[in-house]
């Protein structure tokens, strides 16, 4: 660890706090953050997200600027972006301590906040989707995002071994040639638009967003796939406000998302039984 803090401190300018993010470095600044690549299939992968921040930019998306690539040590800086953010977020857009998904989705309402960030997620899905066209990504070397690699077989077998309702067993056994019958992609999407990849003023409108880790090519309504939990009231405002989009898409998005969770936080882990939770409501209100 000492390396990497000396290998980030001489290309960010500043102290920074380095920590391991799944196949890559990040160094958090206080004005700057930093990727480190492992090697060159990591380094290529993060001049790919820094030729898309420069195509979002340029088409008004609100994404930080690369401010220094040093190829040698294999390290790119970015500015650091500011706002109200991550846990803080849902207690503002409801006015209380988050609702259970449950109530969410049967129509949990919002505060002015809460409307505004809705209507601004929309805006800025649809932005996302305008500012880079499918053919210009391919050419770009981008690949399909990892949303399309579910292994349905394996999440619904957890699903079965979860403590989640029977009705919610039994619509995922219902729905599982639907779940697999993913549409072809057809967009560059961001991939992870939720509340920790984000920064809002504070009127709820989202001033940045970050962490391009998930983007890629895909489906244009798997953009939304986190939306449809965040309640009623904020799917139809963001829906609203991003314009025509397969709805059934959207919610088959999202529900993949949900099993995939289950995967990746297994029993025993400290999220597994939010993950249920959020599983059995979504199956039992969207299958």
């Amino acid at each position: 660890m000492h390396d990497a803090h000396a290998r980030f401190e001489a290309v960010v300018g500043e102290p920074v706090e380095v920590s391991r993010r799944e196949s890559r470095w990040l160094a958090m600044g206080s004005e700057r953050v930093a990727f480190g690549a492992d090697d060159d299939t990591g380094w290529k992968r993060l001049e790919r997200e820094a030729w898309l921040l420069e195509r979002w930019r340029a088409a008004g998306v609100p994404v930080p600027r690369v401010l220094r690539a040093d190829a040698t040590r294999r390290v790119q800086v970015r500015e650091r972006l500011h706002g109200v953010t991550g846990e803080v977020v849902e207690p503002r857009a409801y006015g209380c301590e988050p609702p259970a998904v449950r109530v969410r989705l049967d129509g949990a309402p919002l505060t002015a906040f809460g409307e505004r960030l809705a209507a601004s997620y929309g805006e800025l899905a649809a932005r996302i989707r305008r500012a880079v066209s499918l053919a210009d990504g391919v050419a770009a070397g981008l690949g399909p995002t990892s949303h399309r690699t579910l292994d349905l077989d394996d999440a619904i077998a957890r699903l079965h071994a979860s403590s989640a309702s029977t009705a919610a067993k039994v619509a995922a056994e219902r729905a599982r040639a639907w779940l697999t019958a993913i549409p072809q992609a057809d967009a560059v999407i961001h991939g992870d638009l939720h509340f920790h990849n984000m920064v809002l003023a504070e009127d709820g409108t989202i001033t940045g967003v970050f962490d391009l880790g998930d983007s890629g090519l895909d489906a244009a309504a798997t953009e939304l796939l986190y939306a449809p939990s965040l309640g009623s009231r904020f799917l139809a405002i963001a829906l609203d406000a991003y314009g025509a989009i397969d709805v059934e898409a959207v919610s088959r998005a999202h529900l993949r998302t949900a099993l995939d969770h289950l995967i990746w936080h297994g029993p025993g882990t400290p999220r597994h039984a939010s993950i249920v939770e959020w599983i059995t409501a979504a199956l039992e209100r969207l299958a």
